[in-house]
């Protein structure tokens, strides 16, 4: 159940993502701790950029590949933010 909640939740941040010009031709490999409190319980989950338009999330041991569309890792994880959530 939680991972369902998991992944609406994500695909419902992609929706909040703003499009813009990213530069692709660099390999960016940088990663993201999020918390984020649903339902009375802490989710944390690790978010890496993969330098190709893809994101692997990982929460509770259990790896995904996710696609960014348009947006950019930094307007993902800022969107993630405006939902509450704490990064680092």
């Amino acid at each position: 159940m939680k991972r369902i909640k998991i992944a609406i939740l994500a695909i419902g941040v992609l929706g909040f993502t703003a499009c813009g010009n990213d530069n692709n031709d660099e390999i960016i490999d940088s990663c993201e701790t999020c918390s984020l409190m649903i339902m009375d319980q802490e989710v944390v989950s690790e978010y890496c950029d993969n330098g190709d338009g893809t994101i692997t999330i990982t929460t509770a041991g259990v790896e995904q590949t996710e696609d960014l569309g348009d947006a950019t890792f930094d307007q993902f994880i800022a969107a993630f933010e405006l939902l509450g959530a704490s990064c680092n």
